[in-house]
């Protein structure tokens, strides 16, 4: 069986990400640390087929488990829905 290609939207270990404007309209977090927020995932912990935790490390020096639906890649940051 052939694999796909990871698609370019896709969540992998070593990527650069952000958390989503859809998460941070949803909690409220207009100012502060978060929206500027930036970091690298450092492991994937499967929940589901289509959900995981990911561990990533922040350019600040901290780390913390997110969701990867509320996360976005960097490089796509501008695809955003406003």
């Amino acid at each position: 069986m052939k694999r796909s290609p990871i698609p370019p939207h896709q969540i992998t270990i070593g990527t650069r990400v952000a958390f989503s404007r859809e998460f941070l309209r949803n909690t409220g977090q207009f100012t502060g640390w978060a929206p500027f927020a930036r970091g690298v995932v450092h492991s994937l912990l499967p929940l589901s087929d289509d959900r995981f935790v990911a561990t990533v490390s922040w350019d600040d020096g901290s780390a913390s488990g997110v969701l990867n639906v509320n996360l976005v890649r960097e490089d796509r940051l501008h695809l955003e829905p406003v």
